[in-house]
């Protein structure tokens, strides 16, 4: 932890704020901070329970000079943002963490209660007190990550140490019978699922890639694309056209699922989306800075399908 102290101390020197993770001292998972001294620098952390991509405050920063601590997932979303030419890269400071995976707090606390205390040093997992299994209790993305080393950084603090575990459990089980579905049964699939959906807009907000906030379909006015009903067919419709805007562009960090407080496995979607988008178009989000996402720079009257 010394060395990401020293990194953080270090960039703001240049920098007018560093986003991390301090400990939350009721229940000893890390939360979002924003260190604004070398003082307060000494409170940083990072492990399994920094759950957070705290990219999705770059954009409403990017008019000043800032520093981010990033996962390898979270890196990526770094990437596109600045792909978008939603961040300047010259403006931000970044700070790599290697990852072994972080929890599932929420099924943590769905079992042993809501806010009792979590202890993570990398090898032993510590709730309320007792040691439970680790690699279970991982978020689903980690269990077939791609991206534990950040595609983009100033600074690296410390390494990938362990190999995950293959991609099996409910997840997989269910992404699977997915894909065996025909066209009406994910369509009846995702009804139910968006069926629940109370219109909280946290997924949006948890986003880093949801940045067009005074124009989003969900609840503009002008144009008026959606109603404030909560009924089943605007929650679809607003879901549906949500996820067609992050064509090409989720970056697969997760957050949208898991700040969702009914659970939909909105995951699911966009990780077949990614996954047809980049079997089609060789191109997966936030992997390449010089990269242009393809469904950006579509030109009609050029690329039918890829043919000239």
């Amino acid at each position: 932890m010394d060395e990401l102290v020293k990194a953080i101390t270090a960039a703001l020197e240049d920098c007018e704020l560093v986003l991390g993770w301090a400990r939350d001292p009721a229940t000893g998972a890390g939360r979002p901070e924003r260190f604004t001294s070398a003082g307060q620098a000494q409170e940083a952390i990072f492990d399994a329970t920094c759950v957070h991509n705290l990219a999705v405050h770059l954009p409403r920063l990017k008019q000043r000079r800032v520093g981010i601590v990033v996962k390898g997932c979270d890196a990526r979303s770094v990437v596109e943002l600045v792909v978008e030419r939603e961040v300047e890269r010259e403006r931000v400071q970044v700070i790599g963490v290697g990852c072994d995976g972080v929890l599932d707090l929420k099924r943590i606390w769905r079992r042993h209660g809501y806010g009792v205390a979590i202890e993570d040093d990398g090898e032993t997992l510590l709730v309320d007190g007792s040691e439970v299994e680790r690699q279970p209790l991982l978020q689903h993305k980690c269990r077939h990550c791609l991206d534990a080393d950040p595609s983009i950084y100033d600074v690296v603090v410390g390494g990938r140490t362990a190999e995950g575990p293959e991609p099996r459990g409910e997840r997989q089980e269910l992404a699977e019978r997915f894909r065996e579905m025909t066209p009406s049964q994910r369509r009846d699939f995702w009804r139910r699922q968006f069926a629940r959906c109370i219109r909280c807009y946290a997924c949006r907000e948890a986003c880093p890639m949801c940045f067009c906030r005074d124009v989003c379909i969900m609840q503009t006015q002008v144009p008026h694309w959606a109603g404030g009903e909560v009924n089943p067919k605007e929650a679809e419709m607003i879901q549906l056209i949500r996820v067609g805007h992050l064509a090409g562009r989720c970056t697969g960090c997760g957050e949208c699922e898991r700040a969702c407080p009914v659970e939909i496995p909105l995951m699911l979607l966009m990780e077949e989306q990614n996954r047809a988008l980049e079997e089609m178009l060789d191109y997966r989000a936030g992997t390449d800075i010089e990269a242009r996402p393809p469904l950006l720079t579509f030109d009609p009257d050029r690329d039918l399908w890829g043919d000239e």
